[in-house]
């Protein structure tokens, strides 16, 4: 069979919020750098002629001490002089380097945009760390050294990672030209430099960048402000009586209160039934509850804050999880409270927070972080002094919903791809999507037979039933970065592993859906049409409705092409409701099951409840199917989530594992699982829709198995414990989207090892070489000449926390001859987020060592596209780092 894959019509352009120059400026000069040269030159030599006797000088050059150097025999003597020589001259350039780094990082700093990131990213760095920074004369001390690097950390943030937060990290969205969805209003002719032309039929149809958008903001509550503030009104006595309560689940069965805890006294569990027999579809107040049971009012009160402990009930105050705006939803549920005056403190109090939210929002965006603390501190004394809780969470944190407020903000940018560059991704994009859909059924099957082997054969359970029997078997969902069920690819047989990816996918029926990180190498927009193509990330997504949509606004509302396709399957699939995580959420255009606590708000879209779903895990009842999956599995379009053979393999009893989900009817469904952390949940995948899946290959066996298929579950022996599989994030990718994996390689390499050449019709990897003791190399894959997977390395970090500043970059510039790589993203095994190292900035020695402290290794990816290939660029010229999230839709082609 095969598939017709198409790209949405609309996508989104997640790119830095401030261009790269600004970071690349922050190289050393050409004199350290032709210095370091030359005593890298030198110490080749001296290595070569000390052979092996090499090692009692190791630690003198390694560490870049001339002045530790032992004597040598008189054989050795030319090479040990010019290699002093060398390094006493790279010492002296690279003091007054690494002082100008400082002077140039400071530049960076000063500028209003900058500061004003770093005050939104950690108000205290920006009090403690940069305005000091700014201010202190002569050289750094250990303190100032400390503030220096965080301080570059978050250039780097700023200046390369293609993150959605405020306007460093703004939203941008684009439209494809060949599906007719494309608005001059949105996207139209480019202001920028350089456009491309396709032909569709008559029509001329032009690729287009516009630079020139309004840079707007948003400015939100925060998800858990919202709901501290609810608590606080919800405490006060003076509102309780008319405060409206309702069941949990609107529109549930009738039955018995939930269970309460053990001891509780027979009064109120007596209180607790009788107010949830009377939580009808409008809810009910405590006043009316007392008149309606002629119970005492303090019963009664501890019964509802029980059944509420319980999530058995909820209190009508703000709007649920995806509510927006919660002061203006709260304002209007107190307003229709009975006048009081505690009715009327709470409205003063939260027309004060509305009124500080709205003055961040309407500040102006170039005003700096001096009028914008002192707003930020307006707010945040208004939340506390109305809750009583701080207005910050989780200090120091880089990464965590820490602020009382969020921001997004609107990008200068909007591109239009014309007709011959869509044309070119379709057909070139096509084969690595048949691959990840074959690794996505191997994934998916190993799953399930996890699920299986770990729970056994069930009989039917309730998804509550059978989540809570799962979390006891598995680890908690976003636990590890790695996936340990699914399998990889062995990169030096990476021509044969794709083949019979790509032999297996002919054997798989039924459509599939992604979203991919599409980065295009090109040095301007004229340029996109036939460009070299990076598959920077293959999610098991839709591009539905959610948070990445809240500066669109385009002709069609965001996520209109998932929406569609939802509605294809004509209720098959069920979208799983995690709720809201921070500021993240995404609403799925279809029936959902609500795993989250219930709200009152839930009556609107009258999500299933997890009790009414069916999950039944046993042997296959169908035997395998002519197309070699699983019978009911995803291949035959059913509702079980076992996978199609391509591993062939089985378990317990011998016949292959399957997982079938039902509904309330008994209809067979299958999951969307809207977060990644979920999709690698072997659990909830083998529940999924047919998945597709991004593929790894390492050094090593990897895990094909005999007579060509390919086998579910880890690369066994040393490789196991290091080795990453398909849905982790590598180094790049996590630059992204904000989730990293383990290496992908062995952390040793045998002498000179050599990645070979493939050369199978459509499938090349490239081979570099990997010095013995340092790095191992794993090269890049290329499917049809698309990357799939970048060429990383494991970099050994024994010399990258030397104490010696100049002795940790001349390290990274043995990196750099090793890799021929200026740029690399790398993060160590204890860190989430990735940095970008620049292999040529005295400001990285610092971060490596930070990085590299304990890590045992790190995990390096090359940048790309690099540094000259970076085709989004504003009015002046300067370069961004971005990336293209585009929904794709494969659908069978019959006949």
């Amino acid at each position: 069979m095969s598939r017709e894959w198409t790209i949405g019509g609309d996508f989104v352009v997640r790119h830095a919020g401030m261009p790269f120059d600004w970071l690349e400026g922050l190289g050393a000069p050409d004199g350290p750098l032709a210095a370091a040269r030359e005593l890298l030159d030198a110490e080749d030599a001296l290595r070569t002629a000390a052979g092996t006797g090499f090692g009692r000088l190791a630690r003198a050059v390694e560490g870049c001490e001339p002045e530790r150097l032992p004597s040598v025999p008189a054989a050795l003597r030319t090479a040990a002089d010019h290699w002093r020589g060398a390094a006493h001259r790279y010492r002296d350039l690279y003091e007054g380097a690494d002082a100008d780094a400082t002077k140039e990082l400071r530049v960076v700093l000063e500028r209003p945009r900058v500061a004003e990131a770093v005050l939104l990213s950690n108000p205290d760095a920006y009090r403690n760390m940069l305005r000091p920074l700014l201010t202190a004369d002569g050289p750094l001390n250990s303190r100032r050294r400390r503030a220096r690097r965080q301080l570059y950390t978050y250039v780097q943030r700023f200046c390369a990672k293609n993150e959605t937060v405020s306007f460093f990290g703004p939203m941008a969205y684009g439209t494809l030209a060949e599906t007719g969805t494309e608005a001059e209003a949105e996207a139209g002719p480019g202001t920028g430099p350089g456009t491309g032309t396709g032909t569709d039929g008559s029509v001329d149809v032009t690729t287009s960048l516009r630079t020139d958008l309004p840079r707007r903001r948003k400015v939100f509550l925060s998800h858990w402000a919202g709901r501290a503030l609810a608590r606080a009104v919800a405490r006060d006595g003076a509102l309780l009586p008319d405060l409206v309560f309702h069941r949990a689940r609107p529109g549930g069965p009738d039955g018995p209160p939930p269970a309460l805890p053990e001891g509780t006294a027979p009064e109120l569990t007596r209180a607790a039934g009788a107010a949830y027999g009377r939580l009808g579809a409008d809810g009910a107040t405590l006043r009316g509850l007392v008149r309606a049971t002629g119970l005492p009012a303090r019963d009664l009160a501890r019964g509802l804050r029980l059944l509420l402990t319980a999530g058995a009930a909820d209190v009508r105050l703000g709007g649920g999880p995806y509510d927006l705006e919660p002061l203006r939803t709260l304002r209007g549920q107190l307003a229709e409270l009975p006048p009081s005056g505690a009715r009327e403190v709470w409205l003063e109090r939260i027309d004060g927070l509305e009124a500080c939210r709205a003055e961040l929002e309407a500040g102006p965006l170039d005003g700096g972080p001096g009028p914008r603390a002192e707003r930020i501190a307006a707010l945040e004394a208004a939340f506390t002094a109305a809750t009583g809780e701080s207005a910050r969470r989780a200090a120091g944190a880089t990464y965590a919903d820490r602020a009382v407020f969020y921001e997004e903000g609107a990008s200068p940018f909007a591109l239009r791809v014309g007709t011959a560059a869509a044309r070119h991704w379709h057909e070139r994009l096509r084969a690595v999507l048949e691959v990840c859909v074959a690794h996505g059924a191997a994934t998916q099957r190993a799953a399930t037979d996890a699920v299986r082997a770990a729970l056994g054969d069930t009989g039917p359970l309730s998804l509550t039933a059978y989540a809570a029997r799962a979390a006891e078997a598995f680890p908690a969902p976003g636990s590890a970065f790695a996936v340990p069920y699914a399998p990889t690819y062995p990169v030096a047989d990476a021509a044969a592993g794709l083949a019979r990816l790509g032999a297996a996918a002919r054997r798989v029926t039924g459509d599939r859906y992604a979203l991919v990180d599409l980065c295009v190498k090109a040095s301007g927009p004229a340029e996109l049409e036939g460009a070299a193509l990076v598959v920077a990330r293959v999610h098991h997504h839709l591009l539905v409705p959610g948070w990445l949509g809240t500066m669109h606004s385009g002709p069609r509302p965001f996520g209109a092409d998932a929406e569609r396709w939802v509605a294809e399957q004509d209720g098959r699939l069920v979208g799983f409701d995690f709720g809201r995580r921070n500021k993240g959420y995404y609403r799925f255009p279809g029936r959902e099951v609500a795993l989250r606590p219930g709200s009152w708000a839930d009556a609107e879209r009258a999500p299933w409840r997890p009790e009414d779903v069916t999950v039944t895990v046993g042997p296959s009842t169908d035997g395998p199917a002519p197309d070699g999956s699983a019978g009911g599995g995803p291949a035959s379009d059913g509702p079980a989530r076992s996978g199609p053979a391509v591993d062939g393999r089985a378990v317990g009893d011998g016949r292959r594992a399957e997982v079938r989900m039902s509904g309330p009817a008994g209809e067979p469904v299958s999951a969307y699982l809207p977060l990644n952390d979920f999709v690698k949940y072997a659990p909830f995948a083998a529940l999924s829709h047919p998945q597709v899946a991004h593929p790894a290959f390492v050094l090593g066996d990897g895990e094909p198995a005999d007579g060509g298929t390919v086998s579910g579950g880890t690369v066994s022996g040393e490789a196991a414990s290091r080795s990453t599989a398909s849905e982790s994030a590598t180094p790049g990718e996590a630059a992204s989207q904000g989730a990293t994996a383990e290496s992908t390689a062995p952390e040793s390499a045998t002498p000179e090892v050599t990645a070979p050449e493939v050369t199978a019709p459509g499938i090349t990897t490239s081979g570099i070489t990997a010095p013995e003791g340092v790095i191992t190399e794993v090269p890049e894959v290329t499917v049809d000449g698309v990357v799939l997977q970048r060429a990383r390395w494991t970099l050994d970090t024994g010399r990258l926390g030397l104490p010696a500043p100049h002795a940790r970059f001349l390290e990274l510039r043995r990196i750099a001859r090793r890799t021929g790589q200026r740029f690399l993203f790398c993060r160590s095994p204890r860190e989430r987020k990735p940095y970008l190292l620049d292999l040529a900035s005295p400001l990285a020695a610092d971060l490596v060592a930070h990085v590299a402290r304990d890590a045992g290794r790190l995990t390096a990816e090359a940048m790309s596209p690099g540094p000259d290939e970076l085709w989004l660029r504003d009015a002046e010229g300067r370069r961004y780092t971005c990336e293209l999230r585009m929904q794709v839709v494969g659908r069978e082609v019959t006949g």
